[in-house]
């Protein structure tokens, strides 16, 4: 029997391409748990940090957060 060739990942997959580690998908109850915790927030500098995230999160509902 022949022998099948092995194909390398390298040649398949683009070097533009990055592996990655999916966390949490990007929910509106993910964007309020921030906002919630932004309300809480004693320090104004963590308020406005959480405020900020959870704006931005806020237009990437449906999308996923990787490491």
């Amino acid at each position: 029997m022949k022998r099948k060739k092995s194909i390398k990942k390298d040649t398949l997959v683009p070097n533009e391409l990055m592996k990655v580690i999916s966390t949490r998908e990007i929910t509106s109850d993910y964007v309020l748990e921030i906002y919630e915790k932004a309300k809480k927030a004693k320090s104004k500098s963590r308020k406005e940090q959480l405020l900020s995230t959870a704006e931005k999160l806020s237009k990437h509902i449906g999308k996923w957060l990787v490491e």
